[in-house]
């Protein structure tokens, strides 16, 4: 019979050396992504989400001619033109943002990935 340690012994979480090691090649991992965006042009995934939502609301809360009153629907074309319109001219830890680098971020983040 081979002896096992007592559940006591045995210790749920991982040792604190290697749970450090593991964060940070996390944050390593991240530094990284965002310096590849930042070289490339890319927009930060946050700022991006931030362009989204304020053309968003740009869009939904447009003058309708109706006294001011929401619109019941929006263009995505006018949306999608609005996020471009936020993200001009913008620039990302010191580099400026790069159009098409724009348009494949908002590409990316609005279209989800095909699983055929």
């Amino acid at each position: 019979m081979i002896p096992t340690p007592s559940f006591a012994m045995a210790s749920p979480a991982p040792a604190p050396s290697s749970r450090a090691a593991r964060r940070d090649a996390d944050r390593q991992r991240k530094r990284a992504a965002r310096q590849a965006l930042r070289e490339a042009g890319a927009p930060d995934p946050r700022q991006l989400d931030a362009a989204l939502v304020d053309a968003l609301r740009g869009a939904i809360l447009a003058p309708s001619g109706e006294g001011g009153a929401m619109l019941r629907y929006v263009e995505v074309k006018a949306v999608l033109r609005g996020a471009r319109e936020r993200l001009r001219g913008r620039a990302r830890g010191g580099s400026p943002l790069r159009q098409d680098a724009v348009d494949e971020a908002l590409a990316a983040r609005l279209v989800p990935p095909r699983t055929d």
